[in-house]
């Protein structure tokens, strides 16, 4: 796809759309473990699906909010492996003192309300403001969807996969942006399977002898400080020795899912984007930030598919057997199919930032950089101290 053909659909355009069939690394039909939720259940439900009469169930691998996650991550190594500059917010915790674990550098692809993420929020520039009570912050607090040049001038990921000022100064009043991208990865026709073992002890420890009987003869400091925080250590198990079976008896767990196949479907909605409006100068530059929002979405989706999809543990995938990541052009005069590499993503991305520019659109080619406030930063500090005290005493 080259850049005028991108700058022609998100004027006219319903959107682009990718849909790539996957199966398990370890070969078709093999065990997968999906995402879990509350209780470490799996989130599965009946779905219409073409080819089957009925309606079948089906689990997320994926689910879209990993999928966001893992696509700004993407964009994010590009950014650091210095082949891509998009604007963002990066707040710096080095040098804390205090500090028990580092943290390094927390950017709005990372936080988890983009833009408008507390961490940020709570952040200062190199005079001292608070990055909402500046200049620039308080154009970005004020924007909407009439007017989203200064989010599209140092975020404009927090545009394109959704985002709300839920927290900030504004409370609920804040605007919101709705996601025009999503992407899900979904098992089709899943059937689960249960799981049970053992954890061998390489020691083969008998489970009757109590090491509190043994600690009372022998001095152990480990042992000692584990026996603070229980009543008793009367079995090995107590203190992670022995070999222990699970699940507990009586109980159950998940030991993932078969499925007939696996899909991947991502879609951009240039619908969404369209609802976004960008003045300048009292001219209407709309489709030049609009076709800078779908080619890094593009961008996006064709480094995470180039990265593979290592998902979790024993979540494998690989693209199916003759299958290739085809986008579909929807919603034109024609429907047309084209495969996009990372390369050639970034050279239409690059070319609509050049474009956008030109049209006087804002752009940040270096990031906002903050610090955290004196008060975030004991927060942080006091937070680490508590968790290390917390986990010496359980």
């Amino acid at each position: 796809m080259k850049y005028q053909q991108l700058l022609k659909s998100v004027q006219s355009a319903a959107g682009l759309r990718l849909r790539i069939r996957l199966q398990p690394l370890y070969g078709p039909g093999e065990i997968v473990f999906p995402c879990t939720v509350a209780g470490g259940r799996y989130q599965i439900s009946n779905r219409r699906i073409p080819g089957y009469s009925e309606s079948v169930p089906c689990a997320i691998l994926d689910s879209v909010q990993s999928q966001a996650n893992r696509m700004e991550d993407a964009l994010l190594g590009d950014i650091r492996e210095g082949k891509l500059k998009l604007p963002h917010l990066e707040t710096d915790f080095a040098g804390i003192e205090g500090l028990l674990k580092e943290i390094g550098k927390i950017t709005c692809f990372e936080a988890p309300h983009r833009i408008f993420d507390a961490i940020l929020r709570d952040s200062m520039d190199e005079r001292g403001i608070h990055f909402p009570l500046t200049e620039l912050g308080q154009k970005v607090i004020n924007s909407n969807a009439k007017d989203a040049t200064a989010i599209f001038q140092v975020s404009p990921a927090s545009l394109l996969f959704g985002s709300w000022d839920s927290t900030g100064v504004s409370g609920g009043l804040g605007e919101k942006y709705t996601r025009c991208v999503v992407s899900e990865v979904v098992g089709i026709n899943t059937e689960q399977a249960a799981r049970a073992g053992t954890r061998i002890d390489p020691l083969n420890l008998a489970g009757s002898i109590p090491p509190d009987k043994i600690l009372k003869e022998t001095k152990d400091e480990m042992w000692a400080q584990i026996a603070k925080s229980r009543k008793k250590i009367d079995k090995p198990s107590e203190i992670n020795h022995s070999s222990v079976p699970w699940p507990k008896e009586g109980s159950q767990l998940h030991g993932g899912v078969t499925v007939d196949y696996i899909q991947q479907s991502t879609t951009i909605s240039f619908a969404a984007l369209r609802q976004l409006h960008f003045p300048v100068g009292g001219k209407d530059q709309s489709s030049f930030a609009h076709a800078v929002l779908a080619a890094i979405a593009l961008h996006a989706a064709a480094l995470n598919t180039e990265r593979g999809w290592h998902l979790r543990s024993r979540c494998d995938l690989i693209l199916d057997d003759g299958v290739s990541p085809e986008w579909e052009n929807l919603g034109g005069s024609s429907i047309s199919k084209e495969i996009l590499t990372a390369d050639a993503t970034r050279d239409v991305l690059n070319e609509a930032i050049a474009k956008a520019k030109e049209a006087g659109l804002l752009w940040n080619d270096e990031p906002i950089r903050l610090k955290p406030s004196p008060a975030l930063q004991k927060l942080v500090v006091a937070s680490q101290k508590n968790h290390r005290e917390s986990a010496s005493a359980e």
